[in-house]
C-alpha cells in the first residue's frame, strides 16, 4: 500500500515494480531538479516522458544526462523535448498544439515547473510572475491537452502545490488577484499560487472524472533546488542553515512519483499530499469547492480559454 512510505522515501522506491511500458507523460520543467528526477524515474519505468521546458538546449543537455548515467535501462526514444514557454500564454499555446498534433494519448501530465521570487516580476501577458506563471499558464496548458489526456482512458494530471499556501491571501471574492492594488508580497504571491494549484486540481477533477481524467495536488517538501535561487540573502543563508533537514531530490520527488503511479490513486482525484501520505491542505480556503469553480472562470476568462 502507499501508506508503507514516507517523507524519507525516494522516487525509486515508490515506483519499484510499476511497470509505465507504452504510457505517455510530460513534465513541465523538467530539466532539473524535481523535474528532472521525476522524468529519469518515470522513464526508468518504462514511460515515454516528454521535457517541456523552456529552453531547449538546457532540456536537451538534461536528456543525454539522463541517458547517460542511466547505462541503458531508458531508450533513446523514451525520452523527447518540447519547448514550453510558460512566461507567455501565446507560447503556452503554441506548446500545447505542437504537443496535440502528436496524435498521441497523454497518461500522465506532470505540472511541476514554477517560480517562488521575492520581486514583483510581470509576465509578457502583464501577469504577476507567481499568478501567471505557477497557475496561468499552467491552467491553459492543461486545458489544451485535454484531448490527448482523455484519449489515454485513464489520465493522472499531477500538480505540484506547496504548504506555503498557508501564507496565501487569496480571498472567496478573488479581489485583487493580480496583486495590482495592495503592496507585493512575495511569499505572500507565492502562496496564492500554490492554494490557486490546488484549487484548480480538485476542480479538474470534479469537472473531468467522468472522462478518465483525475488531477492530484502535492507539496515535495523543502528541497535544496533551483527554485530558490532568486531569493534574498537573508533567505538563502536561512537555507544554507536548514540544509541538513532538507529532503534530498530523490525523496522531494518521491510524492509525485507516487501519485502518479499508485494504482490506488488511478481514479482518485482532488486530493492533496505530503510525504508521500494523503494529508490536509493548509489553508481554509483549500476545501471550497466554489472558490475553485469561481477561480477556473476567472482563469478562463484571463486566458482568453
Amino acid at each position: 500500500m502507499a501508506s508503507r512510505f514516507n517523507k524519507k522515501s525516494t522516487a525509486e522506491q515508490v515506483s519499484l515494480g510499476v511497470d509505465l511500458f507504452g504510457k505517455n507523460a510530460l513534465v513541465t520543467g523538467a530539466n532539473t531538479g524535481l523535474g528532472l528526477e521525476t522524468t529519469r524515474v518515470l522513464a526508468l519505468r518504462g514511460a515515454n516522458v516528454t521535457m517541456a521546458c523552456r529552453d531547449l538546449r538546457k532540456a536537451d543537455a538534461a536528456r543525454q544526462a539522463i541517458l547517460g548515467e542511466s547505462v541503458g535501462a531508458i531508450e533513446e526514444e523514451q525520452l523527447d523535448v518540447l519547448q514550453l514557454d510558460l512566461n507567455s500564454l501565446e507560447k503556452t499555446r503554441a506548446a500545447a498544439l505542437e504537443y496535440c498534433n502528436r496524435g498521441t494519448p497523454l497518461h500522465l501530465l506532470i505540472n511541476n515547473a514554477g517560480i517562488m521570487i521575492p520581486m514583483k516580476r510581470i509576465t509578457e501577458d502583464g501577469f504577476e510572475g507567481h499568478l501567471g506563471i505557477n497557475h496561468l499558464a499552467h491552467f491553459l496548458f492543461t486545458n489544451l491537452l485535454l484531448d490527448p489526456l482523455k484519449a489515454a482512458n485513464g489520465a493522472r494530471v499531477v500538480v505540484l502545490s506547496s504548504a506555503a499556501m498557508a501564507f496565501a491571501t487569496l480571498n472567496e471574492t478573488l479581489e485583487d488577484i493580480n496583486w495590482e492594488a495592495r503592496k507585493y508580497k512575495g511569499f505572500a504571491s507565492y502562496g496564492d499560487s500554490k492554494l490557486m494549484n490546488h484549487l484548480f486540481a480538485r476542480e479538474l477533477t470534479r469537472r473531468y472524472s467522468d472522462e478518465g481524467i483525475v488531477a492530484n495536488a502535492l507539496h515535495p517538501g523543502v528541497i535544496g533546488t533551483e527554485l530558490g535561487r532568486d531569493q534574498s540573502l537573508p533567505f538563502m543563508l536561512v537555507g544554507i542553515v536548514a540544509m541538513p533537514f532538507m529532503k534530498t531530490i530523490p525523496q522531494g520527488a518521491a510524492t509525485t512519483v507516487l501519485v502518479a503511479t499508485a494504482d490506488a490513486y488511478a481514479k482518485k482525484g482532488g486530493l492533496y499530499f505530503k510525504d508521500c501520505r494523503e494529508s490536509k491542505p493548509q489553508h481554509k480556503h483549500a476545501g471550497s469547492d466554489a472558490l475553485a469553480e469561481k477561480l477556473w472562470q476567472r482563469s478562463i476568462e484571463l486566458t482568453g480559454l
